[in-house]
This record gives C-alpha cells, sequence and structure tokens, in this order.
C-alpha cells in the first residue's frame, strides 16, 4: 500500500519476539494477506488491545523484529530482517538518545 512514515520521536523501542507468542496475539486481519504458516503481511487487530493495530510483514523465521510506537495504529510493526539483532539495538539506542545515527 506504499509503506508508512513513522517519525523516530513516536517509537519507544524494539525487540526479537518469538513468532509463536508474537502470532498469538493477533485476532482478525483488517488487511493485507497470508499464507498460514509462511508469510504474514497486512494490518492485524489485537486480542484485548481494543483498537490497536500492528503492521506485519514477515514469512518463516523462529523470531521476528517487533518495533513499537506510541501510537495505536501501527502500535506495534512487525518485520523479518536478517540484521534484525544489530537493528534492535541501534533503534534502542536512538530512541534512548544514545545515539546519532543507525546507519
Amino acid at each position: 500500500n506504499g509503506g508508512i512514515t513513522l517519525p523516530f520521536t513516536e517509537v519507544v523501542g524494539a525487540k526479537l519476539v518469538d513468532t509463536a507468542f508474537a502470532r498469538s496475539r493477533l485476532r482478525w486481519k483488517v488487511t493485507g494477506t497470508g499464507l498460514t504458516g509462511v508469510v504474514k503481511s497486512g494490518w492485524f487487530t489485537v486480542v484485548d488491545e481494543p483498537g490497536a493495530r500492528e503492521l506485519w510483514c514477515t514469512n518463516r523465521d523462529s523470531e521476528f523484529l517487533e518495533i513499537t510506537t506510541t501510537r495505536r495504529r501501527p502500535h506495534r510493526i512487525v518485520v523479518q530482517h536478517p540484521e534484525r539483532f544489530a537493528l534492535a539495538k541501534a533503534i534502542n539506542e536512538h530512541a534512548r538518545g544514545t545515539s546519532s545515527d543507525l546507519g
């Protein structure tokens, strides 16, 4: 759908999450695509978080990068990335103001 622009001031932090745990939070697909156990991409409602949405772009992996925001839509962005550990660390450093660059 063209992506999303999110100011870094709205990023709370990032962490690695277990795939099964992250998927267990999802309730309904609002828009997007999916192939059970293979690909999940799109906007999803969240169990026990009325009004919250998660934006997903993932395929098969044991863990995903989860970015938490101050927004309700998206409250979390869940992606698959080969350098997810380093990216989570850089996002958290930047969010805390201890790093001046993500690159």
